[in-house]
């Protein structure tokens, strides 16, 4: 064999015994890129599910909260004291049995105090947390603003709350915030 023909021969055994360190440098920026792609990927879609259910958790829990306030205002029978930020009336319960009940704003706790009849439930009870504002208004019976508790006899409520979730920013949080606000008679005023 000639020269020629042994330098070919084991130039091109060298080129099939692997990667060059350029080509290796290249591929491992590759994988690089499709990692962090993939990560960012994955990271969104985690934030995205922590907002969604933060989103979920404000919405349930507010309309749970007003939906029970509502039920027992709609019975009312009594108001005994009135606030911008609490109530407390007596309302006649599904055994004919009047029941005292204070709804009002703990810090961040929307809770509900039953006096009478003492309920088995620890009282005050925690409806919601994570409530920024609980707001309301009353009216007498030709729907005119009064702050004259014998002459309550509709009630506007106004609900804001936020989901209590350890590690989001108040800036997350903001944008999750949900508004409830109804309007209850009471009817057996």
């Amino acid at each position: 064999m000639s020269a020629m023909t042994i330098s070919t021969i084991s130039s091109r055994g060298r080129r099939q015994a692997g990667f060059t360190l350029p080509e290796l440098m290249v591929a491992c920026a590759l994988v690089g890129i499709v990692l962090a792609g993939t990560f960012v990927a994955m990271k969104q879609g985690a934030n995205a599910y922590e907002f969604t259910s933060g989103r979920v958790e404000v919405q349930e829990t507010g309309r749970v909260a007003l939906d029970r306030m509502m039920h027992d205002l709609r019975s009312g029978s009594t108001v005994t004291a009135a606030t911008a930020n609490s109530i407390t009336f007596n309302y006649i319960d599904e055994t004919l049995t009047t029941v005292t009940v204070t709804y009002s704003l703990s810090g961040t706790d929307l809770q509900r105090n039953q006096t009478n009849p003492v309920p088995t439930v620890a009282q005050p009870e925690t409806l919601i947390g994570g409530v920024n504002t609980f707001a309301l208004v009353y009216y007498d019976s030709n729907n005119v603003v009064t702050t004259t508790v014998a002459n309550i006899r509709v009630v506007d409520i106004r609900l804001i709350t936020q989901p209590q979730v350890a590690g989001l920013s108040p800036a997350d949080l903001a944008n999750q915030r949900a508004t409830f606000e109804d309007r209850v008679r009471l009817r057996n005023l």
